[in-house]
C-alpha cells in the first residue's frame, strides 16, 4: 500500500509541475489553474488487477476526537509491563479516506505516580482494523516517537503522529503502546466525561491478550483527509499507467476516463508479478490538471494450496507404527499461512475427541478396558500437608519425555485441587483466573497444559496425602480421601493419574462418595485454545471408574506453519496404534490455509487406518483371522473414473501344495436400488494388496447415471461396503 503526505502543498505545486509538464504530450492541454487529484493510492499484492484511490481535489480535513479537551486524569494500563496498550475506536463519515495524522495528550507531571517519571519516554502507536469491536489486525506498522517537552512548565503537550495511510473501512483504531522498560512513562491524558464504549486498555495475561474498558475518554484523537462535498468543476478523471515513472501523462498510457464523482479505479489489464506505475490528472471542458502524485504497484497471484498426496491408507501391527509424509506446496504468489486439524470418526466406544485428535473412553464404554488401581503409597514420595489448600508442588521429574499436544515435557507440577500441569502454574487473585475453581474446557485463561483428574477447589485433611511415584516408562500420581474445601461432607474422593511414556493418560477413582460433583476432568493444550473435556459439573464419577485418554493414531509434527511462494513445507505422519483397540480407523486431515487478503478452500484429506485387522473379520480352521479390507475410493466424488483399492490378508500356514492360501473375492457395485450395476473382480486371490478401475460403466458397457452408488467387497460371510458418488 503507497501513499503519499503533503507537508507543503506549495512545495509540492513546484516540484511536480516541473517534472510532470516535461512528460506531457503536446496533445494535452494543461491548466496550471485546475487542481489535480490529491493522495492516489495503488493497492499491490492484488491478483490480476490493480485498484487505485484518490480524492477529489481540494479534499476536507477532518478531525475525530471523543474527549472533553481537557487533561482531569493521567492514564497508564499497569504498573508491570505486559504489552500494555490503550486504544480508541474512531469512526469516519465518508469512505475511503486518508488518515494523516493521530495525535496523543502526553502529561508532564507523573511524579506522584513514579518518582522516576519521564514524560519524554519514547512510545509507539499503530493503527488497527476493527473486529467485533475490538482493535484486530494492525495494518500499519508502529510509528516510535516522543514528547519533546519545548514547554515543560505546561501540565502536558499534544505530539504528532504521521501516517498519511488509505484506509477503506469506516471504523479504525488508534492505539498508543508503551514500551518494555518504562510501563509508567509517559502518562496519557485522560478527561472525566464518561466512556461510550469507544476506548480500551489492553495487556497480555499469561497466553492471551486482553482489553478492558476505560472509564473515562484518553486524549487521543485522529486527522483524516475526506472526498469534498462540493463540486470542483471537475468532468472526469484520466487515468495513466506506465511500466517508466518518468514518462507518464501521454496518450498511449492513458488506460481510462471515470466521471468525478468516482475517485477510484480497478485496473484489471495487468500482469502479475510486473512492476507498474499510476498517476490520475483532473479533466473539466477544456483543461486538464497537472498530474496527481505518483503511485506504483505490482499484482500478485494469491497463494495456492497444493498437497501431493489425496488419502492415506495404512495397515500395521500393535506396537509397529508406520511412517509417512505429507508435501504442502504453495503455488500461488503470496505467502500461505496453513493450520491443520483432526476430525476423527468416532467409535461406539469412544467418549468423545478434539481437534487434535485426543480420544477419551472408559471402562463402561470399552469393554476390554479394566479398573486396575496402582497403589504407590508404601513406594511414592508424599507430597502436601494437613490443611493445604490452594498449594502447587513441584516440579517433580517424569523420568521420560512425556509427549502433550505437540510439545515434549520431563517434569511434572501437582497442586492440591486435583490438576497437574506441564507448565508453570501462576497464581492469581482474580476472579477471572482463580484456579481452585473449576471450568469447562478448553479454558483460555488457563491452568495451561493441564491434566485435570479431578479439577475443583480440594484440601488436605488429617487422612488426605497426596503421592508421586514414577517408575521406567510411567509416572502415578495418587490423590487420598480428598474433601472439598470448608466442606467435610463432601468426600472422601480418591483417585489417580498415570502419565506414560507413549503419551497415553489414565485416570483412575478408587472413591467417589459425592456423585453431585463440581469437578473438571480433561485435558487441555498450552494456551486454552484446544481441549478435550470429559465431564465438568456432572454427576459421572463412580467408584472403581477407569478413563483412558489417548493421543491421535496420526500424530504430525507440524500443525501449522507458513509457506512462501513456490516452497514447500514436508510434514511426517506417523501411524501410531498405540493402545487403540485393533480394529479399522477413519478420520479427516483438516488443512485451513489463508493469505494476506482472503481464506482458501479448506482441503480435506482421508485418513484410514488399519490395527492388526479390519472390520470385517472371520475365522479359520486354525484360529487365525481371515482378514479383508476395503479403502475410500479416489477421486470421491469423481467423473467418470475411480479406482479402488482393498487387500486381502490371509491366516498363517499355506495350501497342500506349498502355495499361498487363496480365498474367493469379489468386488461388485449397486446402486441404490439395490440392483447390481458391475462385477469388478469375483476370483480366487491369495493375501496381498489390490487395485481395480471402475470407468461409471454397468456389465453391458454403458454408462451409469449420476448419483451414489455402492461398492461391496466380500469373502465368505465377511462383508465391506462404501459410498461412491459419481457427478457428471
Amino acid at each position: 500500500m503507497n501513499s503519499v503526505w503533503i507537508s507543503s502543498p506549495a512545495g509540492y505545486v513546484q516540484i511536480v509541475f516541473l517534472l510532470t509538464l516535461l512528460s506531457f504530450s503536446s496533445e494535452a492541454s494543461v491548466s496550471a489553474d485546475l487542481s489535480p487529484p490529491a493522495f492516489l493510492t495503488a493497492i499491490s499484492d492484488q491478483d490480476g488487477e490493480v485498484p487505485l484511490f484518490w480524492l477529489r481535489p481540494h479534499p476536507d480535513t477532518v478531525g475525530i476526537a471523543y474527549h472533553s479537551g481537557t487533561m482531569i486524569r493521567r492514564f497508564y494500563a499497569s504498573a508491570t509491563w505486559q504489552e500494555n496498550c490503550v486504544a480508541v475506536r474512531m469512526v469516519s463519515l465518508s469512505v475511503p479516506f486518508y488518515l494523516l495524522r493521530s495525535r496523543v495528550y502526553i502529561s508532564h507531571q507523573g511524579a506522584d505516580f513514579d518518582p522516576n517519571y519521564n514524560f519524554r519516554a519514547p512510545f509507539s502507536v499503530t493503527v488497527s482494523q476493527d473486529s467485533m469491536g475490538l482493535p484486530r489486525n494492525v495494518f500499519l506498522d508502529s510509528v516510535l516517537t516522543s514528547a519533546d517537552g519545548e514547554d515543560s512548565l505546561a501540565a502536558g503537550e499534544w505530539v504528532d503522529v504521521e501516517h498519511n495511510v488509505l484506509i477503506r473501512d469506516s471504523t479504525f483504531w488508534i492505539v498508543f503502546h508503551w514500551l518494555e522498560g518504562s510501563p509508567l512513562s509517559p502518562l496519557v491524558g485522560m478527561d472525566d466525561l464518561p466512556n461510550e464504549d469507544r476506548s480500551f486498555w489492553g495487556m497480555r495475561t499469561f497466553f492471551h491478550f486482553h482489553w478492558h474498558l476505560t472509564y473515562y475518554n484518553p486524549m487521543i484523537e485522529a486527522e483524516i483527509a475526506t472526498n469534498p462535498d462540493i463540486p470542483s468543476g471537475v468532468d472526469s478523471f484520466r487515468v495513466y499507467r506506465s511500466h517508466n515513472p518518468d514518462s507518464m501523462i501521454y496518450q498511449d498510457n492513458l488506460i481510462a476516463t471515470v466521471p468525478w464523482l468516482q475517485s477510484q479505479f480497478t485496473d484489471l489489464g495487468v500482469v502479475d508479478q510486473q512492476l507498474y506505475f499510476y498517476r490520475v490528472t483532473a479533466v473539466d471542458s477544456q483543461w486538464q490538471s497537472r498530474a496527481s502524485n505518483p503511485a506504483q504497484a505490482t499484482p500478485r497471484r494469491g497463494a495456492e494450496l497444493e498437497a501431493d498426496k489425496e488419502e492415506f491408507s495404512v495397515c500395521t501391527s500393535a506396537g509397529q507404527p508406520f511412517y509417512d509424509y505429507l508435501r504442502l506446496t504453495n503455488t500461488g504468489g503470496l505467502p500461505l499461512k496453513f493450520r491443520l486439524q483432526m476430525n476423527l470418526e468416532e467409535k461406539d466406544w469412544m467418549g468423545g475427541s478434539d481437534a487434535l485428535g485426543y480420544a477419551w473412553t472408559d471402562n463402561t464404554l470399552q469393554e476390554d478396558f479394566e479398573f486396575r488401581w496402582t497403589d504407590i503409597e508404601s513406594t511414592g514420595v508424599r507430597i502436601g500437608a494437613n490443611g493445604d489448600d490452594n498449594e502447587q508442588y513441584g516440579f517433580f521429574d517424569l523420568g521420560f519425555s512425556f509427549p502433550f499436544y505437540g510439545d515434549s515435557f520431563d517434569s511434572v507440577r501437582i497442586t492440591s485441587d486435583g490438576w497437574l500441569s506441564f507448565s508453570d502454574a501462576f497464581p492469581c487473585s482474580s476472579d477471572t483466573f482463580r484456579w481452585f475453581i473449576s471450568r469447562p474446557l478448553p479454558w483460555l485463561w488457563g491452568p495451561y497444559s493441564l491434566v485435570a483428574p479431578f479439577w475443583d477447589d480440594l484440601e488436605l485433611v488429617d487422612s488426605s496425602s497426596i503421592y508421586f511415584c514414577s517408575l521406567s516408562d510411567s509416572t502415578v500420581i495418587s490423590y487420598v480421601n480428598m474433601h472439598h474445601y470448608g466442606d467435610a461432607s463432601r468426600g472422601p474422593y480418591t483417585f489417580q493419574t498415570v502419565l506414560t511414556s507413549d503419551g497415553e493418560i489414565t485416570l483412575q477413582y478408587l472413591r467417589s462418595d459425592d456423585s453431585d460433583t463440581t469437578a473438571t476432568i480433561g485435558i487441555q493444550n498450552y494456551n486454552g485454545t484446544l481441549g478435550l473435556g470429559i465431564s465438568y459439573n456432572e454427576e459421572y464419577l463412580h467408584d472403581s471408574l477407569a478413563v483412558k485418554i489417548r493421543p491421535s493414531w496420526v500424530g504430525i509434527d507440524s500443525m501449522e506453519g507458513c509457506i512462501q511462494p513456490g516452497e514447500s513445507n514436508t510434514l511426517i505422519l506417523t501411524f501410531d496404534p498405540l493402545s487403540y483397540p485393533r480394529g479399522g480407523y477413519h478420520a479427516g486431515l483438516l488443512i485451513e490455509s489463508w493469505d494476506k487478503n482472503h481464506r482458501l478452500e479448506t482441503k480435506i484429506i482421508p485418513l484410514t487406518f488399519c490395527i492388526d485387522t479390519t472390520t470385517s473379520v472371520e475365522w479359520t480352521d486354525a484360529g487365525k483371522p481371515e482378514k479383508i479390507v476395503l479403502l475410500k475410493n479416489y477421486p470421491n466424488p469423481f467423473n467418470p473414473t475411480t479406482t479402488i483399492q482393498f487387500a486381502v490378508v490371509g491366516g498363517d500356514g499355506r495350501a497342500a501344495d506349498g502355495g499361498l492360501r487363496t480365498a474367493d473375492v469379489s468386488l461388485e457395485i449397486y446402486n441404490l436400488l439395490g440392483q447390481k450395476v458391475r462385477t469388478l473382480v469375483n476370483a480366487e486371490m491369495t493375501p496381498g494388496n489390490y487395485q481395480v478401475t471402475w470407468d461409471g460403466k454397468d456389465d453391458r458397457g454403458k454408462e451409469v447415471a449420476s448419483g451414489i452408488y455402492l461398492c461391496i467387497l466380500k469373502r465368505g460371510s465377511c462383508q465391506e461396503i462404501r459410498k461412491m458418488l459419481l457427478l457428471k
